[in-house]
């Protein structure tokens, strides 16, 4: 092993490393990032404290003969927990003029296609604007299983579409499912190694574009499981959704979104809107969600908003506050705050 270069750019930390083999040469990139956050959060309910966090991921990347591209990224910020067989917080990819193929803890198609209502926003420290109970993240069924998705992507040109799968490996915990970001519980009962579920298909595609004074782009995906559950008979599910967004020259963008749930034939909507707004070294952000189910599902409708703002000091260094309220069903409205410095390395 021949160390080539090792340098500091731009607050980011390169290394570019050479590995020479007697069948032939390679060259790999392995790339390091940064996060850390420091300040102070609260909310209803809850006490006023401390709150710091630190995410490091590794980037490793190379190129084969015959031009083949390969890699995987690594987020160091993961529960240790998730790490093990499953492989949380680790993904993997070969691309090539063929598409691009992920393995590993990666977005489905469904989230792959959609865009949240937080485009171009602020962040905030403890992610309390888009932490609420009305807000949607867009992950669909991702996640009901261990979380190991295989994805194929490619583009035409501004169109892109994706096509993912994740299997049972009959390791999901005996106490049940829970999916669409908390609003619904699927208890299996106690998990039998001898039942295995069907898997999770998705399929997802975009269109972007430029128009005078601005960029657009808009997304659609599909998720769906024939049966999610070892109880006796079938249990389907099935999320579609449906997404636009846009981005001003002047600073303004904004985004949307729809999704439809259906779980046996209880089914419920929810729809999301964000905007933000960037000028100078400030950027505001607000949004609002809501949940609506059928009657028959026995859920709670569910609806929230978020709000959000930075000032970004250059270099890497940013300090952020975020607001999040939410409601489930009447009377149970719940907040979170967070202000502090956010650093990117």
């Amino acid at each position: 092993m021949r160390i080539i270069a090792s340098r500091i750019q731009n607050s980011s930390i390169f290394a570019t490393t050479a590995l020479v083999a007697f069948s032939g040469a390679a060259v790999a990139d392995i790339d390091l990032e940064g996060n850390a956050q420091m300040g102070i959060q609260g909310g209803s309910g809850a006490t006023t404290q401390f709150v710091q966090d630190i995410d490091i991921t590794f980037k490793l990347s190379g190129t084969a003969d015959n031009g083949l591209s390969f890699g995987t990224e690594i987020d160091l910020s993961e529960d240790p927990g998730a790490v093990g067989t499953n492989d949380g917080g680790i993904a993997i990819f070969v691309s090539g003029d063929f598409g691009r193929l992920t393995m590993g803890d990666t977005d489905g198609a469904l989230d792959w296609a959609m865009q949240e209502v937080n485009y171009n926003g602020a962040g905030s420290i403890n992610g309390n604007h888009d932490g609420h109970r009305g807000y949607n993240g867009n992950s669909g069924l991702d996640g009901i299983y261990d979380g190991q998705i295989l994805r194929y992507d490619h583009a035409f040109g501004d169109f892109k579409f994706a096509i993912s799968v994740e299997m049972d490996d009959n390791t999901a915990p005996t106490g049940g499912f829970t999916w669409l970001d908390g609003t619904v519980v699927i208890v299996p009962g106690a998990n039998n190694p001898g039942v295995t579920t069907d898997p999770i298909w998705g399929i997802g595609a975009t269109y972007g574009g430029e128009f005078a004074g601005g960029t657009f782009g808009v997304g659609i995906g599909y998720q769906f499981s024939n049966d999610i559950a070892t109880n006796p008979g079938n249990q389907g599910v099935s999320v579609l959704g449906l997404s636009g967004h846009v981005a001003l020259e002047s600073g303004l963008s904004a985004a949307v979104n729809y999704s439809v749930f259906d779980t046996d034939g209880d089914q419920g909507v929810h729809w999301g809107i964000g905007a933000s707004y960037e000028f100078d070294a400030i950027t505001l952000h607000a949004n609002y969600g809501q949940y609506d189910w059928d009657v028959a599902s026995g859920l709670a409708d569910a609806s929230g908003y978020g709000l959000s703002a930075e000032y970004d000091f250059g270099g890497g260094l940013a300090a952020q506050f975020g607001y999040g309220y939410g409601e489930v069903g009447p009377g149970t409205g719940a907040s979170s705050w967070s202000f502090g410095l956010n650093m990117k390395f």
